[in-house]
């Protein structure tokens, strides 16, 4: 779309156009010897035959817009600097040439047919082709005139380029503006639903403060557990250290003067404290492995049975009065090692924490196989259920307090646990003590 004024500007041009045309045919006719013109100040000028034709021709030159007179072949016989300049090439090249070399390619049937039937009277949008290629919008005004040489076209030529890109600016904003209107809509009605969210979110807000304090409480307690988590692993790495230390410097230095029966003492208690140390390292070295994704789980078909009898096996006279209850043909797929290592965790703190009667049942209950540990000691305190499994983890009772531990056991468990595909958790006892349970993958058939 172009402005009104552009479109009158140009049919005044393309009128003067004519009328200086007129003139200048009518000077080379020699139907006249002199012009009079009235000048601003009122006074009347005349203009000799000499000079007539120079006022016309530097009005056309003067003129803001481009012009050309076209003739019957097409060729551009005059064109003024403007339409040089707009059309971006030297005045010698545009004159003489043809002016459909100057037409855009998709419009040229047209704007050649304005030309050939002098549509005169109205001006239409096109395309015109700069010297490099370039296309740039015009208003096109086509009108004839009768020179003694025979009929030219008048045309007028008003760059639109400004216009254009103003109109672009405008549409450009138009339709911000209407996404912009779009938005604010969607704005309020999301603040008409924030409205109705306020009070919920202030009540989160309640909540959410009633938490965090929760959680600091519960960060205190974890950093009271850390602390005493290195204050016992330093003490259970430094004693085993001790032990050794002195019973190694005595048979290294006074070997002679030992007896055999010493000998044999402090060797055994060298073993016994080097495998302390040695277990306290490789608790370290599983929950590294465990948080680091780096444990090494292989399982495999293990009866549930044999893996009871091996743990208390090992662990010695202090499980004698252990009950079992396991059917022998068992099976649950997980790695061997892994499952020892849960049962007598489970076995151990029976036995540290709680009181007898001790009891191991294990059972299949659908896909999984639970195994569950359970003693009649004072159980687990309420308010440490929930980091009962948790790193560091050592319930602040008197019962505790008087006994060494790293409270990485349960955590280890649990990680176990889950790197076989099975699940560690906790359940008060029936009537009192403690219930420590795993759940494993059921194992088709016993292990060849």
């Amino acid at each position: 779309m172009t402005e009104p004024g552009a479109h009158e500007a140009a049919a005044l041009i393309s009128q003067r156009l004519a009328v200086a045309e007129e003139t200048l045919r009518a000077l080379r006719a020699g139907e006249a010897d002199a012009i009079v013109m009235d000048s601003q100040q009122g006074e009347q000028r005349i203009y000799t035959l000499e000079t007539k034709d120079r006022p016309y021709r530097s009005l056309v030159e003067r003129m803001s817009e481009g012009a050309a007179l076209v003739d019957a072949g097409g060729l551009v016989v005059y064109a003024n600097r403007r339409l040089a300049a707009l059309l971006g090439v030297p005045l010698e090249r545009l004159q003489g040439s043809p002016f459909s070399d100057w037409m855009d390619e998709s419009e040229r049937t047209l704007l050649l047919g304005r030309l050939a039937t002098a549509a005169s009277g109205g001006h239409r949008e096109h395309t015109l082709r700069q010297g490099d290629g370039a296309g740039v919008p015009v208003l096109v005004g086509i009108s004839d005139t009768a020179e003694p040489g025979g009929l030219l076209r008048c045309v007028t030529v008003t760059d639109l380029s400004q216009q254009k890109a103003q109109q672009h600016q405008v549409d450009q904003l138009n339709a911000a503006l209407t996404d912009r209107l779009a938005e604010l809509r969607r704005v309020n009605d999301d603040l008409e639903v924030e409205k109705v969210r306020v009070e919920e979110v202030n009540l989160r807000l309640q909540e959410v403060n009633a938490e965090l304090q929760s959680v600091n409480s519960e960060l205190e307690k974890v950093n009271d557990s850390v602390r005493g988590f290195t204050a016992v692993a330093a003490h259970d790495l430094r004693s085993p250290l001790v032990s050794i230390i002195g019973f190694s410097t005595i048979l290294t230095e006074k070997w002679a003067d030992v007896s055999e029966d010493d000998r044999r003492r402090f060797v055994a208690t060298i073993d016994r404290q080097s495998h302390k140390m040695s277990g306290l390292i490789d608790d370290l070295l599983t929950v590294s492995s465990i948080e680091g994704g780096a444990l090494d789980t292989r399982p495999e078909h293990v009866v549930v049975a044999e893996a009871i009898s091996q743990c208390l096996e090992t662990t010695g006279d202090h499980t004698a009065g252990v009950s079992i209850s396991c059917s022998p043909d068992l099976v649950v797929r997980a790695d061997p090692q892994h499952l020892g290592r849960i049962i007598d965790n489970y076995l151990q703190n029976a036995m540290k924490y709680g009181e007898p009667p001790v009891r191991i049942e294990a059972a299949r209950r659908g896909g999984l196989v639970d195994i569950r540990v359970s003693d009649h000691g004072p159980g687990v305190p309420q308010e440490f259920v929930s980091r009962l499994f948790g790193k560091f983890a050592r319930a602040d009772t008197a019962g505790t307090k008087t006994k060494h531990g790293t409270g990485l056991g349960l955590s280890i468990v649990q990680g176990l646990a889950e790197a076989n595909g099975g699940l560690a958790r906790y359940e008060p006892g029936d009537s009192r003590g403690s219930c420590f349970i795993v759940e494993l993958p059921a194992g088709d058939s016993e292990p060849g």
